[in-house]
């Protein structure tokens, strides 16, 4: 299977650094912004609600560029997104960043996906998708522990220097290994709300929207939570949650879906 993935499973990795973050590390935005957490878990539906609407339309907007191109520049104005929220003066600043890293974050996982489909032999395509979202996956594990310990011990805004300078490397990585990918015809965005329509694709989806409320609703105020009823300690949190992100890891079954949403693709002329 070709290397190349595994660069943007990296890639993958650092967006879903910046997505799960926030949980993390609210409290400490909170108290440096003077801010309610309530009023502080609105940096948190922002970003999910620009990150779920993004994704389609953008892909459709970029789909006649070729990839590498519309990589390299989301790649860096997701890089100007982590700089504006490590640089935020207030609150709305500090939403403006996340609303941008929301929306260059989700167009960046997707080219991810379809880039790794597009690089790998046929046989490899359910296994490069699944490593991909593995790589998204791992950011519960490691980015999500590393920023809270960062956030901990030098500050909230160090966390998204951190991501800026991840993300940088990763332009590099991405810049040296990747060649030129062509695009191909885009699917209107109609055709694809059309295809959502399908019973099959709609139950897929609302078991996703169930799954991922259950999870991110705790998740976006795990830190507190802990802190308020258990009394734990910086290190505790950190730790906790890197044991949060082993058992969601040990659960991911992305490799095994993807043959069934294809299939379910295929049938609406998506894939």
């Amino acid at each position: 299977m070709n290397k190349k993935v595994y660069v943007l499973a990296i890639a993958a990795f650092v967006v879903g650094t910046v997505e799960l973050i926030l949980g993390g590390i609210l409290d400490l935005i909170a108290t440096d912004l003077h801010l309610s957490l309530a009023k502080a878990g609105y940096l948190i539906s922002i970003f999910s609600l620009v990150y779920a609407l993004s994704a389609p339309i953008l892909l459709n907007m970029t789909a006649r560029f070729e990839r590498k191109k519309v990589y390299m520049y989301t790649l860096f104005v997701f890089l100007i997104s982590n700089l504006i929220s490590a640089f935020s003066a207030n609150f709305y600043m500090l939403l403006a960043g996340r609303a941008l890293g929301a929306a260059t974050g989700s167009l960046i996982f997707v080219l991810s996906l379809t880039l790794a489909a597009r690089i790998v032999e046929p046989q490899y395509k359910g296994r490069a998708v699944g490593i991909i979202t593995m790589g998204g996956s791992a950011s519960l594990i490691l980015g999500v522990p590393i920023g809270i310990y960062v956030g901990n011990l030098a500050g909230w805004r160090e966390v998204f220097m951190l991501i800026a300078v991840l993300t940088a490397l990763v332009m590099v990585a991405i810049g040296i290994a990747m060649d030129r990918v062509q695009p191909i015809p885009a699917v209107s965005l109609k055709k694809q709300l059309t295809a959502l329509w399908n019973p099959k694709m709609l139950a897929i989806h609302a078991t996703t929207l169930l799954v991922l409320a259950g999870h991110l609703t705790l998740y976006a105020y795990f830190t507190p939570f802990l802190q308020e009823t258990l009394g734990a300690s910086a290190t505790m949190v950190t730790f906790i949650y890197m044991m949060f992100g082993i058992a969601a890891v040990a659960g991911e079954e992305s490799e095994a879906c993807y043959p069934i949403v294809c299939t379910l693709l295929k049938r609406s002329s998506l894939c």
